[in-house]
């Protein structure tokens, strides 16, 4: 049989195939991921495809398919030979298996040979996240109660061959936890694997950008096709997209479009879907029905494994008591314990500039200073919000129903403050679940009044409380609050 005969058949079984899977999903995983031939001397369709993923995919869910496609073409069964050979699929027809997947979604079919067009191609360039633009590893993840599930989610996303994982991943939690490094980490080891996936990482106000961008630019078509064909979308601080209905509408039907080709979510937000205000009813429905983490601050071992960890990433190496202690002194989120690292290597450079030695392990002395600055130690463990607002009541001498009222009376303003302040150190809340408890509609307000607190603790003023008889400092007030806290818990 001569080859345009056998060409000739090969594109007829396309064409029964697409009949058979329907056209949208012949697009997806044929359409320019495959290429179908037919030889007749042993009566065998070759199948052949970019990557050992279409190879599975193809041999799992289209064998049956292709088969029957083949016998009600020629009359006759047929063996079905997959084949992995990516040299031939051009540069202009990339084998990065999102593009293959979601290629022409539109609906539309056309014969396994066919040419991308100028369109698809320019479709097709980089989306821009490649592994120099990511700083985290998954590896440098220090993994601990606070945040294992968070950590193992990640990870099976990463490993998931098979496409079984549940997605989309939500992880929600306070500023400084690690959300970030995840989602670095997630699409860095996928890029990993495969270097041809189609990963982007981006961030709530950058999607919001460049989507108002296109459409300024009537480029919206190419912003769309260039979105919709990832293998994994990572978008972190996706509470941005809160009261933007055109771009929540907009992200929508991408989160619809990226699932529909077999893609994977991953979003980041400093709250549960389901508390971020303005956020559309079918986003939110569309976050929850995965897999929702909550990512906590660290406990007291896993602050202790930070320190060790990032000291010894600076090339610090820290007495047993002193990692002891700095993981004890009112670190909330790993970037504050970063923050001590900084400051404890700064002042050992400081030390060695003036002439001292600082050979062995970093103890008490050249650490002092950073000790000394006055940070209340943290609780063992979370304490309820209701906790924090009755303790401080009672030791600024005024009552819960103030500080979750609104008087502006100053030390119901001071009392209030400093309820935030400590549930953002002592808790697992972020600003808009605070505000929340506290009766808010609005965490604009609290954001101002924890940022206020900031600034009240490093001038630290004395105070003249009405349940004290003695003036105090802030900082001993803050102080007298976490050490009845900790009394309580004990």
């Amino acid at each position: 049989m001569s080859t345009t005969t056998s060409s000739d058949i090969a594109t007829r079984i396309a064409q029964r195939l697409a009949e058979a899977v329907g056209p949208r999903r012949y697009a997806m995983w044929f359409d320019r991921s495959a290429r179908l031939d037919y030889c007749d001397a042993r009566q065998t369709l070759q199948v052949s495809v970019p990557n050992r993923f279409f190879a599975d995919w193809i041999g799992r869910h289209f064998h049956d398919d292709l088969c029957e496609a083949a016998r009600r073409e020629l009359g006759q069964p047929v063996t079905l030979d997959l084949r992995v050979e990516p040299e031939r699929f051009t540069q202009e027809e990339p084998a990065a298996p999102a593009a293959q997947r979601r290629s022409e979604a539109t609906g539309r079919s056309r014969a396994p040979a066919a040419t991308a067009s100028r369109g698809a191609a320019e479709a097709e360039a980089p989306l821009g996240t490649t592994l120099s633009t990511l700083r985290h590893r998954l590896e440098d993840f220090v993994v601990g109660p606070s945040n294992e599930l968070a950590y193992a989610a990640a990870r099976s996303m990463v490993e998931d061959d098979e496409g079984t994982s549940v997605h989309p991943l939500f992880l929600h939690g306070g500023c400084g936890l690690g959300k970030t490094h995840l989602l670095q980490g997630l699409c860095r080891a996928v890029l990993e694997r495969d270097p041809h996936a189609r990963v982007l990482y981006t961030t709530g106000e950058r999607f919001t950008n460049e989507y108002i961008t296109a459409v300024r630019t009537n480029r919206l078509e190419a912003f769309r096709r260039r979105v919709r064909r990832l293998d994994l979308l990572a978008v972190d601080d996706v509470h941005f997209l809160a009261n933007k209905q055109a771009t929540q509408q907009e992200f929508l039907h991408s989160f619809d479009q990226i699932e529909l080709g077999g893609a994977k979510v991953v979003l980041a937000s400093d709250s549960h879907p389901k508390l971020i205000k303005q956020f559309s009813e079918a986003l939110v429905s569309r976050c929850v029905r995965g897999l929702v983490v909550q990512v906590n601050p660290p406990d007291e071992a896993t602050r202790l494994r930070l320190v060790q960890v990032l000291a010894q990433r600076r090339g610090l190496t820290l007495e047993p008591g002193l990692a002891q202690a700095l993981a004890r002194r009112g670190a909330a989120s790993v970037r504050e314990i970063e923050g001590m690292i900084t400051k404890l290597q700064a002042l050992a450079a400081l030390a060695r500039q003036s002439g001292q030695r600082v050979d062995g392990p970093i103890g008490y002395s050249l650490a002092q200073p950073l000790l000394e600055e006055g940070v209340p130690e943290m609780p063992r463990r979370p304490v309820r919000v209701e906790a924090l607002i009755q303790t401080v009541a009672q030791q600024v001498g005024v009552t819960p129903q103030q500080i979750l009222g609104t008087s502006r009376h100053r030390f119901v303003v001071l009392a209030r403050a400093l309820v935030i302040h400590l549930a953002r150190q002592c808790t697992s809340m972020s600003y808009p679940e605070i505000a929340a408890r506290m009766g808010r509609e609005n965490h604009s307000t609290v954001i101002t009044a924890a940022q206020r607190m900031q600034r009240q603790l490093k001038e630290n003023p004395t105070l003249l409380l009405p349940a004290q008889a003695q003036p105090m400092t802030l900082m001993e007030l803050l102080q007298r609050v976490q050490r009845e806290l900790a009394r309580a818990e004990a």
